[in-house]
């Protein structure tokens, strides 16, 4: 390998993204860990304080239309690096909101800063990847959402009792703007180059693009089962460490670390294990993403149910540990699914109009109703 080899290499593209992911998901839920005392150090209801995530998801959706299409046109690793230092700056500026609006404003922008990354980084690393091996890689990637979205209700629970809420948001978003220029040492991936048999040129006008994403069925069942999962995920996410704390009468710190537990390992394994089975299933069958997503969030409503209503912690806390482990086997077939269906032309634009449409109808409206 060249000395600068390594700027080019997929698995080192892989760890550098993968890692940022995880980051990009702690200072996302890190406001969700630390809610509680949030809520009691503004004084502020539970309306107000649900709107703290969804003001964020109305930012972040909003702006991945825009960064879908600068991605398509712009080189991705930079876009990358200045979402992550935007997120992250904003992140610190939480911790220093000496009020509810300014606390709003900085989440708002965290939401853009985040969408400038997650919109072109699936792009990225198909890019890097061929066909057959995009559920494995894309699924180690979005195995750091479960570990990034644990430790940040872990940090925000336990160092928040400890230090205040505002402390939470310092150390989360100290390492992301230093992180950031890590991408810039990375080399660019030639767009499409591991995809096979050339595709017909895809228009980059936005109707025409629209047009071509609306035809492709796959896209569209596939765009539907996202917004489904991400409604679900996005009230449990934002909401389940409070519940735990006023209904179970659990302690904030014991809720928070539980339930982030649970989540960093049943969405590790989740993630981890959705991938591996649809890569080695879809050598023999092509639809397996899809069958291995379905079965996988049918079987998780029930779960969800008995985690909600059990009364006892050995039912309620083994119940909510399947519903998650679940909820996360999806993540990495849905994405090797898009990303195999459509033309590397359109990758960042279909994967930010299906990441605006599941935010906007999923989890920009679960944490306020």
């Amino acid at each position: 390998m060249p000395a600068d080899g390594w700027r080019r290499a997929s698995g080192v593209m892989l760890g550098a993204l993968t890692a940022l992911n995880g980051l990009n998901y702690l200072d996302r839920y890190v406001a969700a860990g630390t809610l509680p005392l949030i809520l009691a150090g503004l004084a502020i209801s539970d309306a107000q304080g649900g709107l703290l995530q969804s003001l964020f998801i109305v930012a972040y959706s909003l702006v991945c239309p825009v960064a879908g299409w600068l991605g398509d046109r712009q080189p991705r690793l930079r876009l990358a690096a200045l979402g992550v230092f935007v997120w992250s700056a904003a992140t610190v500026a939480s911790g220093l909101a000496p009020t509810y609006a300014l606390l709003l404003v900085a989440r708002a922008v965290i939401g853009a800063g985040e969408a400038s990354y997650s919109v072109v980084t699936p792009s990225l690393l198909s890019d890097c990847y061929p066909a057959e091996r995009r559920a494995r890689a894309l699924g180690i990637f979005y195995a750091a959402i479960p570990v990034g979205s644990a430790l940040g209700y872990i940090l925000g629970g336990v160092v928040g009792e400890a230090y205040g809420w505002r402390a939470t948001f310092f150390i989360a978003g100290a390492p992301g703007a230093a992180l950031a220029f890590l991408l810039l040492l990375l080399a660019e991936p030639r767009r499409g180059a591991l995809d096979g048999a050339a595709s017909a040129p895809v228009s980059l006008a936005l109707g025409d693009s629209l047009r071509s994403l609306a035809r492709r069925r796959s896209y569209v069942v596939n765009t539907a089962a996202q917004v489904i999962y991400t409604f679900a995920m996005g009230g449990l996410a934002t909401w389940m460490p409070t519940y735990f704390v006023r209904v179970r009468g659990i302690p904030l710190a014991s809720a928070a670390s539980t339930f982030g537990v649970l989540l960093v390992v049943a969405g590790f394994l989740g993630t981890l294990l959705g991938g591996r089975v649809a890569s080695g299933v879809a050598r023999r069958w092509p639809g397996a993403d899809f069958v291995v997503s379905g079965w996988s969030l049918t079987v998780s409503i029930g779960f969800t149910l008995v985690a909600v209503l059990a009364p006892q912690p050995v039912v309620f806390w083994p119940a909510m540990f399947v519903t998650l482990f679940l909820l996360f086997v999806n993540i990495g077939p849905l994405n090797a699914a898009m990303a195999n269906v459509l033309p590397a032309e359109l990758r960042a634009r279909g994967f930010a109009v299906t990441t605006m449409l599941m935010h906007l109808l999923g989890d920009a409206a679960s944490p306020w109703l």
